[in-house]
């Protein structure tokens, strides 16, 4: 067996247990009929291994429902500011108990930035919501197996929820779209990760046997989760913060030419793309080059394990992290500042304090 087929199994094995994309309305998950399936098809889709996978299964995130505005076709730079690569359009300005964990996504393919909350994992899975600007104004279009339903904000603001048919997408996703204070329009994507039917149920406070979801031929009338949830999520709504930034990181990269800045940015918790234990989290820099890439991994020391292991693959160890570098084809710009020893030296781990995290991440 050759090394290159031993790091891409070894990959896709970690993403058959990752978290599914984060919209409930992509059509590309309708089509795949289950999360195992989507991930095995995006990652052959983009025809990349090891890092590249990763970034495609959660870099890849649709921004609008089906019939709404498109995001642009043209791949852009990952929307960071200054010398901090990972950004966020909008945040969470409350969340429940129940999701404690919140994740960041900045990416480069024109979809916008990505940010989730997210349940700690358990034997019946875990909730999650993936919060995201929309493009264009208004509460945008829905599909006929959908429905938009009108409700208020605590605040007053008119919002929607989106729910749909037993043939609009997987199983018990909805959404809830309301505008941003500054009159763009935001969603939220309610999904379950690594849940079957009954559990993803036990998930929402649903019964069981609850069938509303799982065979309706039209789209409810309300979204498949209790009284209890409804109550939060508008209440998370009402509290979404709107204000660009940038999100603190536990690195510091030295010396690299301005050309070499990643497209797709992620900090994870918990870490392994949330299938990590509570606490733990995860950093990833992708950079792209064509067919090629190169990555940065990061997370606290024996986090990495299963990275380590994979021959050819260079970490390092400070600060309590582990800090990992992985490559797939030739990049001369890697190769020009030292391959993977060149990078390693030209990052500084900042611990596990968040405190001592910086937004300064790429300096001269």
């Amino acid at each position: 067996m050759n090394e290159d087929f031993q790091r891409l199994r070894t990959r896709l094995a970690d993403l058959a247990d990752a978290p599914a994309p984060a919209s409930p309305f992509d059509p590309v998950r309708t089509a795949a009929g289950g999360r195992r399936r989507v991930l095995a098809h995006r990652t052959s889709a983009v025809g990349g291994t090891g890092a590249l996978a990763v970034a495609a299964v959660f870099g890849i995130v649709a921004a609008f429902g089906p019939g709404g505005t498109p995001p642009p076709a043209t791949p852009v730079a990952a929307s960071g500011i200054g010398t901090d690569p990972l950004a966020k359009d909008v945040d969470f300005g409350w969340l429940p108990a129940a999701l404690p964990n919140v994740s960041y996504a900045a990416i480069g393919i024109g979809a916008g930035n990505d940010v989730v909350a997210q349940g700690d994992k358990t034997p019946d899975g875990a909730p999650r919501l993936d919060l995201q600007m929309m493009q264009g104004k208004g509460p945008g279009t829905v599909a006929a197996t959908q429905r938009l339903i009108p409700v208020k904000l605590n605040d007053g603001r008119q919002a929607y929820w989106v729910t749909q048919s037993s043939g609009g997408g997987l199983l018990g996703d909805f959404q809830l779209r309301f505008p941003a204070k500054d009159d763009r329009w935001v969603q939220i994507a309610w999904s379950v990760n690594w849940g079957s039917p009954a559990s993803t149920n036990k998930i929402a406070g649903l019964p069981p046997d609850a069938k509303k979801w799982t065979d309706s031929p039209t789209a409810p009338t309300s979204p498949p989760v209790s009284a209890q949830w409804q109550e939060w999520l508008l209440r998370i709504a009402t509290e979404v913060t709107d204000v660009p930034d940038t999100v603190p990181m536990p690195l510091r990269v030295s010396g690299l030419p301005a050309y070499f800045r990643p497209d797709r940015t992620f900090l994870w918790r918990p870490g392994g793309f949330g299938a990590g234990a509570p606490g733990t989290f995860s950093v990833m820099l992708v950079f792209d080059w064509g067919g090629a890439n190169v990555s940065i991994e990061i997370g606290q020391h024996g986090t990495l394990t299963d990275t380590k292991a994979v021959k050819g693959i260079e970490c390092k160890t400070a600060a309590g992290l582990d800090a990992c570098v992985d490559s797939s084809g030739s990049v001369w710009e890697y190769e020009e500042v030292g391959g993977a020893k060149g990078l390693l030296d030209r990052i500084t781990l900042l611990g596990t304090d968040e405190k001592q995290w910086t937004t300064d991440v790429f300096v001269p």
